[in-house]
C-alpha cells in the first residue's frame, strides 16, 4: 500500500492524558481554585456553602498535609446530562454568559486539577436522588479511564451531606499533590480570602442572589471589606464605620458592541477611621492584624460583585502604590465595580484572576483617583504628625525633668512603644551599671534624684541622650539593668558632621530632617542590641565576635526599622 493509499484516521485536538498533565501548570493558585467551586455554588443558587480541608491520614514527617477538600452546597443540583458534562474541560451551561459570575467552562476543572489528580461529583436536583461521576488523572494517564463516566445513581457519605435536603451538589478533590502553603496557613488565608472575595454575597448584597453562608471547618466565614464602611457580618460589628467618598461613576464603552453603547463603572474610595489609623507604626500591630488592615494596600476589583482583583495596580504610581506610600495606603479603602460586558476592558482571564483595566481605562481612573489619593494621604500624614507631636512633647517633658535632651524625642518615644521586643534577650544589663549611668545623665544626683532617674529610665526602656565628654569617640553605650542608653560625644567629629548635615536638611524640609535623625538612631540602636546579645563573661575569639555582631546587628536593626515604618 501506497502513502497516499492509506486510511485517513481521524485525529482528535489534543492528547487528552498529556494535555491534562500540562494544564495543572495553570496560573491558579489554590485560593483561586477554591474559589471557582464556590462560583458554581453560588450560580447554583445556593445560600449555605460548606468548606472542608481533611488531613491526610497516611502522611509521613511532622507537617500536616490535606487529604481532601470536599466542597457542599444546597442548589439546585445538576440533572444527569449535565452531571456528565459537569468536569468536561470548555463545556458550561454558562458559556459566555456575562450576567453571572461564572463564563468560560474550565474554572472549575482547571482549578481542581491544578491542586489533585481525582475530583468526584455528586448531585442531585428536586424530586430525583443522587448520582455521581469522576476524573481521576491516574486513571487517564494509564489508559484505564478513556471517558468522563456516565453517572450511576450514589449518594455521598451521609455526614458530608446530611444538611442537603431537596437539591445540591458535593465536589470532593483528593489525590491532593499540589500543596505549596502549610496546612494551617492554607485555612487562615482561606477564610480571609474567601471572606473579602464573597463579602457580597456573604452580605446579601450581590445583584441577583441571595445572601449566602460560606462555612470552613464547621465555622462560618466573615465577611472582609477592603473600604472598611460595612460591618456586617465581618466579626467587628461595633467598629466604627470609615468615611465613604462620593462614588465617581465612569461611563465606558461596551468595545464589542458596534453601537458604542455604554456601561458603568463605579470607583469608590474611603478613609479609614481615626481609631484605625491612630499613630505612625501601628499599621502592623495585633489591633491592625486582628482588621486585616496590614493587608489593605491595594485597590480591590469587582466583576458582577465578585472579587477578581486585589493589589497594586501596574504602572499606577500617582495613587502612591510606591514603597513610600504603602504605609499610608493601608488607610485607604478603593474599589472598582464593573459589569461583566466590561471584560474586555479588564483583560478578564479564564480564571477570573489578576484582572486589571487596560491602558486607556487606567489612565481615566488614575486621572479621576489621583488627587482623592493624595489629599486623604496627607491627611493621614498630618494626622499622625500633630499626635507625634503631642507624644513627642510629652516624652521631652518627662527626660526633661531628669535631665536628658529633647534632642532625640521622635526616636525615645519609638523606642519606648517596643522596649518589650528589643530588650527581650538582653545579656548585657548589669544592676551595678545603673548608678552609673543615672550620674551621666545628671553628674551632681543626689540619691534620690538616682532613683527617679533610674526608674524613668526603666520606664523608657531605651534613651538616647547628647552630651559633651573628652575624648573623639562619638558614642557611648551603657546596659543598665531593663535599660540602656545611648550618649552621643557633642565635641566628636561625627557628631559635629552629623549636626552640619541635619541643619541642612532641616532648612530644605523639616520632616525628611526628622526622618533623618530617627535613622540614624535607630542604626546605633541596632548596633546597641546586638551588642546586649552577647554575653560579656563569656570568653570569644575576635573573628567569632565580629561575625555575630554584624549577624545581630542587621537582624535587629532590621526589625526595628520595619516597626518604625509599619
Amino acid at each position: 500500500m501506497t502513502k497516499k493509499d492509506k486510511p485517513l484516521i481521524d485525529q482528535g485536538f489534543v492528547e487528552q492524558d498529556t494535555a491534562l498533565e500540562s494544564m495543572r501548570a495553570s496560573d491558579f493558585d489554590c485560593y483561586s481554585a477554591y474559589g471557582e467551586v464556590i462560583d458554581n455554588s453560588i450560580q447554583a443558587y445556593a445560600n449555605d456553602i460548606r468548606l472542608k480541608f481533611e488531613e491526610r491520614k497516611d502522611r509521613t514527617g511532622r507537617a500536616k498535609k490535606i487529604g481532601r477538600v470536599i466542597f457542599t452546597d444546597n442548589g439546585h443540583g445538576m440533572d444527569i446530562d449535565l452531571l456528565h458534562k459537569s468536569l468536561k474541560l470548555g463545556h458550561s451551561s454558562r458559556y459566555n454568559d456575562r450576567s453571572g459570575i461564572g463564563r468560560f467552562g474550565v474554572g472549575m476543572t482547571l482549578g481542581a486539577i491544578h491542586e489533585c489528580r481525582r475530583v468526584e461529583v455528586y448531585s442531585k436536583t428536586k424530586g430525583t436522588k443522587w448520582h455521581y461521576t469522576y476524573l481521576d488523572l491516574d486513571e487517564i494517564k494509564e489508559g484505564s479511564l478513556r471517558f468522563l463516566p456516565y453517572p450511576k445513581e450514589k449518594k455521598p457519605a451521609f455526614d458530608i451531606a446530611n444538611y442537603i435536603d431537596e437539591s445540591g451538589t458535593v465536589v470532593i478533590w483528593s489525590k491532593y499533590d499540589k500543596q505549596v502553603d502549610r496546612y494551617e496557613d492554607i485555612i487562615k488565608e482561606s477564610r480571609f480570602w474567601i471572606g473579602r472575595t464573597f463579602r457580597k454575597f456573604i452580605w446579601g448584597y450581590a445583584n441577583g442572589y441571595e445572601k449566602v453562608e460560606i462555612r470552613l471547618n464547621g465555622k462560618t466565614v466573615n465577611a472582609f471589606d477592603p473600604l472598611f464602611v460595612n460591618k456586617m457580618n465581618t466579626g467587628f460589628e461595633s467598629d466604627k464605620e470609615a468615611e465613604l467618598l462620593e462614588p465617581q461613576r465612569v461611563e465606558w464603552s461596551v468595545s464589542q458592541d458596534s453601537d458604542k453603547q455604554k456601561s458603568t463603572i463605579l470607583l469608590n474610595v474611603s478613609i479609614l477611621p481615626e481609631e484605625y489609623r491612630r499613630e505612625r507604626g501601628m499599621g502592623g500591630d495585633s489591633f491592625a492584624k486582628e482588621r486585616f488592615i496590614n493587608r489593605n494596600e491595594g485597590v480591590s476589583i469587582l466583576r458582577n460583585d465578585r472579587e477578581v482583583f486585589f493589589g497594586h495596580i501596574p504602572h499606577t504610581t500617582a495613587l502612591g502604590s510606591s514603597e513610600a506610600n504603602k504605609n499610608t495606603n493601608r488607610f485607604i479603602g478603593a474599589e472598582i465595580s464593573f459589569k461583566a460586558d466590561l471584560d474586555n476592558e479588564f483583560d478578564v482571564k479564564n480564571i477570573k484572576r489578576g484582572a486589571v483595566p487596560v491602558r486607556e481605562l487606567k489612565k481615566e481612573i488614575v486621572q479621576r483617583w489621583a488627587p482623592t489619593f493624595k489629599t486623604l494621604r496627607e491627611k493621614i500624614q498630618d494626622n499622625w504628625n500633630k499626635n507625634e507631636r503631642e507624644k513627642n512633647t510629652d516624652t521631652t517633658d518627662k527626660n526633661k525633668k531628669i535631665g536628658v535632651s529633647g534632642e532625640h524625642s521622635t526616636s525615645n518615644t519609638l523606642l519606648s512603644k517596643i522596649k518589650a521586643s528589643a530588650l527581650k534577650n538582653d545579656k548585657a544589663g548589669k544592676k551595678e551599671n545603673d548608678e552609673k549611668i543615672a550620674k551621666k545623665i545628671k553628674e551632681n544626683a543626689d540619691i534620690n534624684e538616682i532613683s527617679k532617674i533610674i526608674d524613668s529610665l526603666k520606664e523608657n526602656g531605651i534613651t538616647i541622650d547628647e552630651k559633651e565628654f573628652i575624648g573623639d569617640s562619638f558614642i557611648d553605650i551603657e546596659h543598665g539593668n531593663g535599660f540602656k542608653t545611648i550618649f552621643y560625644n557633642t565635641n566628636s567629629t561625627f557628631y559635629r558632621a552629623y549636626k552640619e548635615i541635619l541643619e541642612e536638611i532641616k532648612s530644605k524640609n523639616e520632616q525628611v530632617a526628622n526622618d533623618y535623625r530617627v535613622l540614624i538612631d535607630l542604626i546605633f540602636v541596632g548596633y546597641m542590641l546586638a551588642e546586649s546579645k552577647l554575653d560579656p563573661d563569656e570568653k570569644i575569639d575576635g573573628a567569632s565576635f565580629a561575625d555575630e555582631i554584624k549577624q545581630y546587628w542587621a537582624l535587629d536593626l532590621s526589625k526595628i526599622l520595619k516597626k518604625w515604618k509599619d
